[in-house]
């Protein structure tokens, strides 16, 4: 930078001469103008400008005359060769010129832009040729000038508070060898909404429906972990071990009545077999259970770049996942022999449903990050996989009536293989405290599609123990879908 300085003012002076002289000469006199050189520096002469002597004086950099604060004289004031007619006036101050200071004058690039009265220093302030970095939009002529000027912005509010470090610049590659952090995440519900209990027999309306998968909501956030590891395996390569889970969703719901009045999915509300079985139908409560809980494993390959400036850094990625959903739904109903309140006997039934995914794929993505400023960052990344679903669901039914058939329950199992999807989503943010530390927080979108989810996979074809005759089907139903919406917060560690 030192050298690109020294030649700049070589080459000015040098113009400076000829064209200073060409015109004292056209005059047919000339002035001298020598000035003392700075410390270490020869001593040289100039032409005066034709506005008169460099009153000023001072030196700016040994050897140009003029104040180097108010650009009142000399080859780099507002009168000078450097002054209003190419490089502005004043070191610091001046009024007109392409490289001049910030102030109300003419030319091109007087303040910050395209000149004093034009576009680029109407929207800064500051001086400079390139623009100013704490300026609005920076010098208006490029994507990497308005960078500058909202970084500016930023570390100006952000100095207020507490500075991020930023060793590496803003061009600091996105890097850590090991990372820890809280997920937390909402469960939307499947695509399909399992009906479990009218009050009435045979209900013509929806409100005669009085509980449903619906009415027990995942959509509470629960936290769980995750953790990331990294190794470096090449420039710009690595390779990493990336582990979330543990999120666990309980829910129930039940439904009462005064009267013995509540029929279930079973009997078809019933009317098969006519008023129901003793055991779920004819009931005073109904109740369900559900639980839902998922782990992730993946193990891929990133390979990382970064544009010129560092203004944009990114990476690709590809690698296998492990995706597991487990669920379990409950249906209990509870009455009475004679369907009474006189304590004479209880009836009741248990319909326990249990499925478990286990997706294993291929799976591809990428990321992008924009570096504010040293030590702060933002980017959004994307991945997405087609895995093979292996889907099984395992039910069993006990009720006071099946000892009498001499079993204790009805066990039933199915599975199934099944091709799904899985995409991911996040926005993302990093700080860095020190060199090894840095805080992360993301928001997390999640979708997985065709997978078997428990209420989904209630039977309502009673087995023929039940209903003699009857044409049940031992299956597991994968159509179903969810959505996982949240956010992490936690930290990297590098060492």
């Amino acid at each position: 930078m030192m050298l690109f300085h020294s030649w700049t003012r070589k080459l000015a002076v040098g113009i400076a001469i000829a064209v200073n002289t060409s015109f004292a000469f056209g005059q047919g006199e000339a002035y001298p103008n020598s000035m003392q050189a700075g410390p270490g520096q020869a001593e040289y002469t100039y032409p005066q400008s034709p506005d008169g002597y460099a009153a000023a004086g001072d030196s700016c950099d040994g050897y140009s005359g003029g104040s180097c604060y108010d650009g009142s004289r000399g080859l780099r004031a507002r009168d000078g060769l450097l002054g209003g007619g190419l490089l502005g006036g004043g070191c610091n101050s001046g009024e007109c010129g392409l490289g001049g200071g910030c102030g109300p004058g003419c030319g091109l690039g007087c303040g910050c832009g395209f000149g004093g009265g034009g576009l680029g220093s109407r929207l800064n302030d500051g001086c400079g040729p390139l623009g100013c970095d704490g300026g609005t939009f920076g010098d208006g002529r490029s994507l990497r000038s308005l960078n500058l000027g909202l970084r500016g912005r930023l570390a100006a509010l952000l100095g207020a508070l507490t500075n991020p470090y930023g060793e590496g610049g803003v061009a600091s590659q996105r890097w850590f060898d090991f990372s820890a952090e809280a997920i937390i995440l909402r469960r939307s519900h499947g695509a399909g909404n399992q009906i479990f209990t009218s009050q009435g027999r045979a209900p013509t309306s929806p409100s005669d429906f009085v509980l449903s998968s619906d009415s027990v909501g995942l959509d509470k956030y629960r936290a769980g972990l995750g953790l990331q590891g990294n190794i470096q395996v090449g420039p710009g390569s690595n390779v990493e071990f990336a582990y979330f889970g543990l999120n666990k969703w309980e829910e129930s719901a039940s439904v009462t009545s005064t009267t013995p009045t509540l029929y279930s999915f079973f009997s078809s509300f019933g009317t098969n077999p006519f008023d129901g079985f003793d055991d779920p139908d004819r009931s005073f409560t109904h109740r369900i259970n559900y639980e839902s809980g998922l782990n992730n494993g993946e193990v891929n390959f990133r390979r990382r770049w970064a544009e010129p400036s560092g203004f944009l850094q990114g990476s690709w990625l590809a690698g296998i996942r492990y995706f597991q959903l487990d669920e379990q739904a409950i249906f209990t109903a509870q009455g009475e022999n004679n369907d009474t309140f006189a304590s004479n006997g209880l009836r009741f039934f248990e319909y326990d449903t249990k499925t478990k995914n286990q997706l294993t794929g291929f799976q591809v993505g990428g990321d992008v990050w924009l570096n504010l400023i040293p030590g702060v960052k933002v980017g959004t990344e994307l991945k997405a996989g087609i895995f093979g679903n292996h889907a099984t669901q395992n039910s069993r039914i006990t009720s006071n009536s099946l000892p009498a058939f001499g079993i204790p329950s009805i066990d039933e199992r199915a599975s199934d293989g099944r091709t799904a999807y899985l995409v991911q989503l996040s926005s993302q943010l990093i700080y860095r405290l020190t060199y090894a530390w840095t805080l992360r927080g993301s928001h997390q979108l999640i979708y997985v599609d065709n997978v078997a989810l428990a209420p989904e996979n209630f039977n309502s074809v009673p087995p023929s123990l039940f209903l003699p005759n009857s044409a049940r089907e031992v299956q597991v139903n994968t159509d179903g879908e969810v959505l996982y919406t949240g956010f992490t917060a936690g930290a990297e560690y590098t060492w």
